[in-house]
């Protein structure tokens, strides 16, 4: 996950509930909400926690769904930068010293809505719905009900994971999901060398 965090922002005098409200973040959002729209960017989540001593404000966002790869250190950073001037200029949003934190959705982020799914297009995830059974393979298609994903099936050790048949998944019945950090093997590499090479022999 990248972060990018400001330096404390103060305010003249701190709240005296340090619980956060949901007027707390309602307005923060309302706040930033734009800010991050011009930055080309989704606005994620907000969530306000902490003592009120010194409180984190985590905000998480996401690149918009027409755009694949992943955010940049650079981006973040000018958000984040954004963002803390935007509280500077309207203190009374977040009274009381608060720390910003800026960052995008983890490397195995949760699939919990139709477009976290659809940024996930052509990723490894890992499923597990409401019969217990748990499907790990590669999200190919994404619906307004369903996904289309294949699953990888392993074979014995030393020996490359087929892709199984496609299998349809309503979003109705799926409990969790989250998308998988992919590694690449050094044998497949090789693999993948010497098929090219006898391909350039032929």
């Amino acid at each position: 996950m990248m972060a990018a965090r400001s330096g404390q922002k103060h305010a003249p005098a701190p709240r005296r509930n340090g619980q956060p409200t949901a007027a707390d973040t309602g307005r923060v959002e309302t706040l930033f909400a734009p800010l991050v729209a011009d930055a080309g960017l989704h606005l994620e989540q907000v969530r306000l926690h902490g003592p009120a001593a010194l409180r984190t404000l985590s905000v998480i966002v996401d690149l918009p769904e027409e755009r694949i790869g992943s955010l940049g250190l650079d981006e973040v950073a000018e958000l984040a930068r954004r963002l803390s001037d935007a509280l500077d200029k309207d203190p009374d949003v977040v009274p009381g010293p608060v720390n910003l934190e800026v960052s995008s959705p983890g490397a195995e982020r949760k699939l919990t809505e139709p477009r976290h799914w659809r940024r996930s297009r052509g990723r490894l995830v890992k499923v597990v719905t409401t019969t217990g059974s748990t499907i790990v393979g590669r999200l190919t298609e994404t619906g307004d009900t369903e996904v289309t994903i294949v699953p990888r099936i392993e074979g014995p050790k030393g020996t490359r994971a087929r892709d199984g048949e496609p299998v349809r998944i309503a979003y109705e019945t799926v409990t969790s999901a989250r998308v998988q950090v992919e590694f690449t093997d050094p044998d497949d590499r090789r693999l993948e060398q010497d098929d090219t090479a006898g391909d350039e022999e032929a």
